[in-house]
């Protein structure tokens, strides 16, 4: 194997090892961790994008991509979750139930995302091309529909059954269909060293 593909290869591990960390930090431990279907999911995923990306010596790859292929066959019929391996997500991702989550070959996700159950991140009808971009820490509720060419600000809240069809900036709220913004994030306080010299100046 390549350095290059023995360095995304330590990457992926890096990368898992988020994703696990991201479950004992909400209660998972022992066997309910890794018997928990999503975990299973999102470890397929792991594997077959470093087949993807890594491309390692053809005697490792054949074999790995036969295991890969079964794997997410499995999650795909059985478990209802298509993580497309050619998606980029970054680490730490987070999803809370399994069952009808399907993400493009596209998308692009940030670090520590959240996943809620029926969520589809994928291309715009009619052929056109593009799928979103997301920051990180987004939450996307249950049912929510993200397409096309948009981008989604870090820190960025879907709530459930919304689709979003344009750019979210960071921080936001968004519900309806389609998504409108019902909050933003708060502006940062003012120093008040600042405040009181402005008062001061005004006066």
């Amino acid at each position: 194997m390549s350095a290059r593909g023995g360095c995304i290869g330590e990457e992926c591990m890096s990368a898992f090892a988020a994703d696990v960390a991201r479950y004992r930090a909400n209660g998972y431990r022992g066997k309910e961790l890794w018997l928990d279907p999503a975990l299973w999911a999102i470890a397929c995923y792991r594997l077959g994008n470093w087949l993807h990306v890594a491309k390692p010596f053809v005697l490792v790859r054949i074999p790995l991509k036969i295991v890969s292929y079964v794997a997410n066959k499995f999650c795909e019929i059985i478990l209802e979750m298509c993580i497309d391996p050619q998606a980029t997500i970054g680490p730490g991702l987070y999803i809370g139930h399994i069952g009808g989550v399907h993400i493009n070959p596209q998308a692009v996700l940030g670090s520590n995302c959240n996943l809620a159950h029926r969520v589809t991140i994928g291309a715009s009808a009619m052929g056109r091309e593009g799928s979103p971009a997301l920051g990180d820490d987004v939450y996307i509720g249950t049912g929510a529909t993200l397409i096309g060419k948009i981008k989604i600000g870090n820190g960025a809240k879907i709530a459930a059954n919304t689709l979003v069809i344009s750019n979210i900036p960071a921080g936001a709220t968004v519900m309806g269909v389609p998504g409108r913004i019902i909050m933003r994030a708060p502006k940062p306080a003012e120093p008040q060293t600042e405040a009181v010299m402005e008062r001061v100046d005004a006066k």
